[in-house]
């Protein structure tokens, strides 16, 4: 009879699982996908466990027309793929024990082992040291499941070893924090707050790109607001950007902001509805303190700042190798956040959604309210509300750019022009004008101020 969990897995991995068990040689779930199916949370990635060793998995692999990744024979793994579901990845790794770790991530040893408890006791968490039989039997020799119930991310033996052995786990713990328990965050064991907080300082010891994907990661987590509050309580900010500590303590003094600059960034960031909006939340402000004066009233001003915010974010985002179209969207979202929506008139409002684009617009907006919002004035969206209101009657179908009565043809003919960006460019201008007084819409009026303007 098969197990009611069952069913949650994909069948190309249930297909492996059961087939790799079918050899007489014990297979396990392990990690992960069993914390996320006690959790009732369905699983991202799958890994299974056995004494083969790589090269056996390999020749399993061979003889059963599945496909090899060697993802990390040295340490034991070997990822799996069926021809027909290349998409699903499973990865197989060797029940091992370790020796010490020489570059915080790598053991200087690995010795294989068929006990799949020593396999356990060499994880970081023990929501992680779980394993799971074909059969559903449960195999937790260090309370993981008993953690997993009461909402408590604790290491498996010592944590000040654990993290030592790997400090990118420092970042995993804070991650782990944002994950849903009956509808609240995930609390860290007193023992790794302790160790965090001695050992986060090591977190330089670990590639940029490794920490990159962590907070990537956190940021998509159900809790993930809790989540960046404890990396900025341990720190772990600083450690991937110095500047950081400017943000830390930096009081405003501004009639429009309530908290410190820092405490404003993750409040605003723990408003945005999706992961790209909540790193742009975290560095909206960064410029701030490098744009600070105060008036003769003794109140803060930061002209400039967003511009200024902008070329920062890009250099840290560029540092952590951020992919190309996150940085660009970013840094424009910062860029803009301070555009004063509510001074200028309906026809430039329809220009600036032509030139930078329907879908940035939005953006800026929820920007906006996630920044007024994490501000500590709620209230004050209610006035935004109304501007917004007025930009999109502005924008509205009925308002949309008038159609001209000339094309690119007329334009290459009254200036003796090749088809070319030049082109382009003129119908552009010529669409603001028009915009901006469709009385103007007269091929022959058009033509006079086309020439006009090149004299």
């Amino acid at each position: 009879m098969e197990q009611p969990w069952r069913r949650q897995i994909p069948s190309t991995v249930r297909r492996l699982w059961s087939s790799l068990r079918e050899s007489s040689v014990p297979t396990y779930l392990v990690g992960g996908a069993v914390r996320d199916l006690l959790r009732g949370v369905r699983p991202h990635d799958y890994d299974l466990a056995s004494r083969r060793t790589p090269e056996q998995v390999i020749a399993w692999a061979h003889q059963h027309q599945w496909r090899v990744i060697a993802t990390g024979v040295r340490f034991g793994t070997v990822s799996l793929y069926d021809p027909r579901a290349p998409q699903c990845i499973i990865e197989h790794t060797t029940l091992r024990r370790e020796g010490r770790y020489h570059d915080g991530r790598h053991p200087e040893q690995v010795d294989w082992t068929d006990n799949i408890e020593e396999d356990l006791a060499r994880r970081d968490f023990t929501i992680n040291a779980l394993a799971l039989t074909w059969e559903g039997r449960l195999i937790d020799p260090y309370g993981g499941q008993k953690d997993l119930d009461r909402g408590i991310i604790a290491c498996v033996g010592d944590a000040h070893r654990r993290l030592s052995e790997d400090p990118l786990r420092i970042w995993r713990a804070v991650r782990f924090v944002g994950m849903d328990h009956h509808g609240q965050p995930f609390q860290l064991a007193q023992s790794l707050q302790s160790a965090i907080e001695r050992l986060w300082p090591q977190l330089k010891r670990i590639s940029v790109e490794r920490q990159r994907d962590e907070l990537w990661r956190l940021l998509q987590t159900p809790h993930f607001g809790r989540a960046l509050w404890e990396a900025e309580r341990f720190g772990l900010f600083v450690v991937i950007w110095p500047h950081w500590r400017m943000t830390q303590g930096f009081v405003q003094r501004n009639p429009y902001h309530r908290y410190m600059l820092n405490h404003h960034l993750l409040y605003t960031a723990q408003e945005g509805p999706s992961p790209l909006l909540r790193l742009t939340g975290l560095l909206h402000d960064i410029g701030k303190p490098w744009t600070y004066t105060l008036d003769a009233k003794g109140h803060g001003h930061f002209y400039g700042h967003a511009e200024t915010g902008a070329v920062l974010a890009k250099n840290l985002l560029e540092s952590l190798h951020f992919d190309h179209k996150t940085i660009r969207t970013v840094t424009a979202l910062i860029a803009h956040h301070m555009y004063p929506w509510e001074q200028v008139e309906a026809k430039t409002l329809r220009r600036i959604a032509r030139e930078w684009g329907d879908e940035h617009v939005q953006q800026l907006w929820i920007l906006r309210k996630m920044d007024i919002i994490g501000a500590g004035y709620h209230t004050h969206w209610a006035a935004e509300e109304r501007v917004k209101r007025r930009w999109n009657k502005a924008l509205s179908p009925s308002s949309s750019p008038t159609r001209l009565t000339i094309n690119g043809k007329d334009i290459m003919r009254w200036l003796h022009l090749s088809p070319g960006p030049e082109v382009g460019r003129w119908l552009k201008q010529v669409q603001q004008w028009v915009d901006d007084d469709p009385a103007i819409n007269d091929p022959q009026i058009l033509k006079e101020r086309i020439l006009n303007a090149i004299k």
